[in-house]
């Protein structure tokens, strides 16, 4: 039973060996006490009983883990297909309409005639269940909601994504949907992870889609990088040490963030770490209205091929590797100069680091 529950709750292989030393010493120390006071046990029977029983363990798992990384291989495989189709049907929208004049709208009718969010502080219950008390942000054709779980004790708050297709036509509906149940899939097993939140439910009213997330409750990371300021380097690779676990376990499963910037990291309150929320492939399901700045700031701080629409799992370092650079320049991406040449940004002489 020990070496079974080694195995399961410990992790880490360095943590596996610790423990698994300190239970055969215990058994050690155990018999010599019963030796010198004169009884007697089998020792070598007990030690092959805890390291086996152990390894059996860790075996299993090792095989469930294989298993679901093939099950979210498959289901990232099904969500890749699914992001391109709502961008070409768009694009096909967007053809149509522009060959037939008379019946186009503004963007700013289109984005704003159909918003319709629930009203914070009615009785009516989203869901027959959720209470919305606060909008956290949003815009366009997605918002993030806190709201109260009354269907569970003391009603927990949790955090909620509302997200509506941009077109209600059928044929986009029906992509929009599949790519809505691969994400909440593919969230549900990442949400696994200590410092990801875990998803708790997931739902269609009246075409719309709702992910109902764990609430981490923290500050952004973008609170720790103010304007004009220089971050320690020792800091920041603190930052990276906490950050990289996160995305060495997503990358594990064969999942790209698409979305890593300083407002998606959290730390988290109870215990100061560093937390990974709000995953992007989901959000493709509406366009991204930004303003010209706001491209700018995206064309440095995202990888080329990402923004081409075909990210890597690099993709997520190289956003992450922008972070660190704005934290210890205290710069803006907006102002830092990219060489002509090779399309990288300069900004070493801006910081002193070492290699």
């Amino acid at each position: 039973m020990v070496g079974g529950a080694i195995a399961w709750k410990i992790a880490h292989p360095l943590g596996q060996l610790l423990a698994t030393v300190v239970a055969i010493g215990i058994l050690l120390g155990v018999s010599w006490l019963m030796f010198i006071c004169g009884g007697w046990v089998p020792l070598v029977t007990p030690i092959l009983a805890l390291v086996s029983s152990e390894w059996l363990v860790f075996i299993y798992k090792f095989c469930c883990t294989q298993q679901e990384c093939q099950q979210i291989a498959l289901r990232v495989k099904e969500q890749n297909r699914n992001i391109e189709l709502p961008q070409t049907l768009l694009e096909q929208k967007t053809q149509l309409d522009s060959a037939d004049e008379a019946t186009e709208l503004p963007l700013e009718m289109a984005s704003t005639e159909v918003l319709e969010y629930p009203t914070i502080g009615t009785p009516d219950l989203l869901r027959g269940r959720y209470q919305i008390l606060e909008i956290l942000g949003g815009g366009g054709f997605a918002r993030t909601y806190l709201a109260a779980d009354t269907q569970r004790p003391n009603h927990p708050q949790c955090v909620i994504k509302h997200l509506m297709p941009a077109r209600s036509d059928r044929k986009f509906l029906q992509v929009a949907r599949r790519l809505f149940h691969t994400e909440a899939e593919i969230l549900d097993v990442l949400g696994r992870h200590d410092r990801i939140p875990q998803l708790l439910a997931y739902f269609e009213e009246n075409q719309e889609f709702y992910l109902v997330e764990e609430l981490i409750c923290g500050n952004h990371l973008s609170n720790e990088i103010p304007p004009e300021k220089q971050i320690p380097e020792k800091q920041v690779i603190d930052w990276f040490a906490q950050l990289l676990e996160i995305i060495a376990f997503i990358h594990s499963h064969n999942v790209i963030h698409r979305d890593i910037k300083p407002n998606n990291i959290i730390r988290r309150q109870a215990d100061g770490r560093l937390c990974l929320i709000d995953f992007g492939a989901v959000k493709l399901m509406h366009p991204q209205l930004e303003s010209t700045s706001e491209k700018y700031t995206v064309a440095i701080s995202t990888a080329p091929e990402q923004l081409a629409g075909q990210p890597r799992l690099n993709s997520d370092l190289y956003s992450l590797g922008m972070i660190g650079i704005q934290a210890l320049t205290g710069l803006n991406p907006t102002q830092l100069r990219q060489d002509s040449n090779t399309g990288t940004v300069v900004w070493r002489h801006l910081a002193g680091v070492g290699p």
